[in-house]
C-alpha cells in the first residue's frame, strides 16, 4: 500500500480525536454541570475538572485535528498525482481501435474524475466513516459502564440504522452510477461539438447540435431526479428511526434518576453521548451517497484500468534494424465493424532502401496496411517482419521509433511550432529543427508568423492552414531521421506549388530509407521504385510508373482520371 506511514498515522490520530471530542470533553463538562446543580460554587473545586476539559480540548483542536488535516491533504496531493498519471498511461496505452470507439471528451472526463473519486472516498473515510464507527464504539462502551440498558438501546439503534442504510445503499448505487454515466456522456457530447465547431458553423447546424446537447442534458437531469427520489425516501425512513430512538433515549434519561439512581452529571453525560451518536449516525446518509457518487465517478476509468491491452508487448526485446527490409507475409485482417476480411493471405515485400507507392480506390486497404505496420492493430494470421523480426515479438516503442510516419490529417499539439517539430527528436538542437523546417518548405511561412517558431498553433493546429500543418508534420518526420518512412497522403493538404517545392525534400528524405507512400494524387508517387495497386485488399498490379501506364490496367485508368497530373522522373 502506498503512503503507509501517513495512513497509519491517520488510523492512530483519528481515534484520539474522537475519544477526546466525544468522551473526555463531554465527561468533564457533565461533571462541572453536576457540581453546579448540587449548589457547589467554590471555584477551587473546579480547577481539576476545568483542566481535564480545556487542556485535552486545546491539544485536540490545535495539534491532533491539524495533524489529521495535514496528513489528509498530503495524501490527497500524492494520491491524486499518482492516479492522474495512472489514468493517463492507461488511456494512452490503449489501442487505436479503443480510441476510435470512444469520445475523447468522455475519456477526459473519466480520467479527471478518478483522482477526485479517490479523494472523496478517502476523505469520507477519514472525516466521516471512521469517526462514525469510533463514536458508536466509544458511546456504547462508555454508556455500558454507566447504564447498561441505555447502552443496549444505543446498540440496537446503531445496528438497525446501519442495516437500513446498507440496504438502501445498494438501491441508490445504481442510480448514482447512471447519473455519473450521463454526466460523462454529456461532457463527451460537449467536447465533440466544440471539436467540430467548424463543421457546425459551415453547415449552419447549430440548432441540431443544440437539440443533441439538450437531449444529453435532459438525460442528466432525469438521472439527477432519480437520485433525488431514492434519496428522499431513504432519508425519510432514516428520520423516522432517529425520531423514535431519540424519543426513547430522552425518556430513559429523564427516568434514569428514579430507575437507576444516576446522578445529574451522568444523566448529562449520557445525553451528550446519545446526541453525539445520533448526530454522527445521521451522516451515514451523506457518507453512503458520497461513496455511491465516488464509485460512480470512478467506474468508467476503473473499467478501463482493468481492460487488457489489445495491442501488448510480448517481450521487452527491441527491434534491431540492419537493412530495414519489410516483409508482409500471408497476413489476414478484418476490421471489427466489417463482416468480411479486408486482407486474406496477403503478401508484400519492400526491399531495404526502396520506395513503394500504394494506390487504389478508397477502402482498398492502403492506410490499413500502414497501420498494421505501425502495429496499431494486429493481424489475424500471418506476420509482418522487419529484417526477419516479427513485429509482434519486439516492443512497440522500438518499432515506432524506427518509423517516421506522416498521416493524411496531421496531428499537432497545442504547443509552439518549434515544439511540434522537435517532437520528432526531443534532443535535437535548434539548428537541426530549423534545418528540418527548411527541408519541408516550412521555414519561410514560420518566420512570417508573429512569434516565429514560438507561435502556438492552437488545438490540433487550427491556427495553421492545412498545408502549413502538413509541412510541420513533414518537418517532424525529417527531423526524426528514422530508417523506415511511411507517408499516408502526406502531400494531400498541399497546393500544387507547395507540393512541387516539397517533392525534392521528400525525394531526399526517402534516399537510403525503406519508404511506403500512400497516395491518391499519383504525381507524388510517379517517381518511386515500385507502385502497388490495391483493390479490395488484393494486389492487382505492380511495377514502375511507366510499366503500369503501358499495361493499360487499373493504374492507367486512375492516372487518366487525374487531368493535369505531372510525371516526376527519377
Amino acid at each position: 500500500m502506498r503512503y503507509k506511514i501517513r495512513t497509519l498515522l491517520l488510523l492512530v490520530l483519528v481515534p484520539v480525536w474522537i475519544f477526546v471530542s466525544n468522551v473526555v470533553v463531554p465527561y468533564g463538562t457533565s461533571q462541572i454541570i453536576g457540581k453546579l446543580s448540587s449548589g457547589d460554587f467554590e471555584i477551587n473545586n473546579y480547577i481539576g475538572l476545568l483542566l481535564l476539559t480545556i487542556i485535552p480540548a486545546a491539544i485536540n483542536n490545535l495539534a491532533v485535528i491539524r495533524a489529521i488535516d495535514w496528513l489528509d491533504w498530503s495524501i490527497d496531493a500524492l494520491g491524486g498525482e499518482y492516479l492522474s498519471r495512472l489514468a493517463f498511461v492507461a488511456v494512452i496505452n490503449q489501442s487505436m481501435t479503443f480510441h476510435n470507439n470512444k469520445f475523447s471528451g468522455s475519456l477526459t472526463s473519466a480520467a479527471n474524475k478518478l483522482p477526485g473519486a479517490f479523494i472523496d472516498l478517502k476523505s469520507n473515510f477519514v472525516w466521516d466513516l471512521y469517526p462514525l464507527f469510533l463514536t458508536a464504539l466509544y458511546s456504547i462502551i462508555t454508556a455500558a459502564v454507566i447504564c447498561p440498558p441505555f447502552a443496549a438501546i444505543l446498540t440496537i439503534y446503531t445496528i438497525v440504522y446501519m442495516v437500513v442504510a446498507i440496504v438502501t445503499y445498494y438501491k441508490t448505487r445504481n442510480v448514482d452510477e447512471k447519473l455519473a454515466d450521463a454526466e460523462n456522456k454529456q461532457t463527451g457530447q460537449l467536447a465533440d461539438a466544440i471539436t467540430n465547431e467548424m463543421s457546425i458553423k459551415s453547415y449552419a447546424r447549430e440548432s441540431i447540435e443544440k437539440v443533441r446537447f439538450g437531449n444529453a442534458t435532459k438525460r442528466t437531469k432525469e438521472a439527477t431526479f432519480n437520485v433525488a427520489k431514492v434519496s428522499f425516501w431513504r432519508n425519510l425512513s432514516m428520520n423516522a428511526i432517529n425520531m423514535v430512538t431519540f424519543t426513547g433515549l430522552l425518556i430513559l434519561i429523564v427516568m434514569s434518576h428514579d430507575w437507576f439512581g444516576l446522578t445529574i452529571a451522568n444523566m448529562v453525560f449520557l445525553y451528550s453521548l446519545s446526541n453525539s451518536l445520533l448526530s454522527n449516525v445521521w451522516t451515514i446518509n451523506h457518507i453512503l451517497r458520497a461513496i455511491n457518487r465516488a464509485f460512480g465517478n470512478a467506474k468508467e476509468m476503473v473499467t478501463i484500468l482493468d481492460l487488457p491491452l489489445i495491442i501488448d508487448d510480448k517481450t521487452d526485446k527491441p527491434l534491431k534494424i540492419t537493412k530495414a527490409e519489410i516483409d508482409i507475409s500471408h497476413i489476414s485482417f478484418q476490421h471489427q465493424e466489417q463482416k468480411q476480411k479486408l486482407f486474406d493471405n496477403f503478401d508484400l515485400k519492400v526491399p531495404a532502401g526502396k520506395s513503394v507507392g500504394l494506390v487504389g480506390i478508397s477502402g482498398s486497404g492502403k492506410t490499413t496496411l500502414t497501420k498494421l505496420l505501425l502495429r496499431f492493430d494486429d493481424v489475424l494470421s500471418g506476420a509482418i517482419y522487419i529484417d526477419g523480426q516479427d513485429i509482434r515479438d519486439i516492443t512497440q516503442r522500438s518499432l515506432r521509433e524506427s518509423i517516421a510516419y506522416v498521416p493524411q490529417e496531421s496531428s499537432l499539439f497545442h504547443r509552439s511550432i518549434y515544439e511540434n517539430i522537435a517532437y520528432g527528436k526531443p534532443e535535437a538542437t535548434r539548428d537541426e529543427v530549423i534545418r528540418a523546417a527548411k527541408l519541408a518548405n516550412a521555414d519561410s511561412f514560420i518566420r512570417e508568423l508573429p512569434d516565429g517558431y514560438e507561435t502556438l498553433v492552437g488545438e490540433r493546429g487550427v491556427k495553421l492552414s492545412g498545408g502549413q500543418r502538413q509541412r510541420v508534420a513533414i518537418a517532424r518526420a525529417i527531423l526524426k531521421n528514422a530508417p523506415i518512412l511511411i507517408l499516408d497522403e502526406a502531400t494531400s493538404a498541399l497546393d500544387s506549388e507547395s507540393e512541387a517545392l516539397i517533392q525534392g525534400a521528400l525525394v531526399n528524405l526517402m534516399k537510403g530509407r525503406t519508404s511506403i507512400v500512400v497516395a491518391h494524387r499519383l504525381s507524388t508517387i510517379a517517381g518511386l521504385d515500385e507502385i502497388v495497386v490495391l483493390k479490395n485488399g488484393q494486389i492487382v498490379e505492380r511495377g514502375s510508373h511507366q510499366e503500369l501506364l503501358g499495361a493499360g490496367g487499373e493504374y492507367a485508368k486512375l492516372w487518366s482520371r487525374q487531368s493535369g497530373a505531372f510525371i516526376k522522373e527519377k
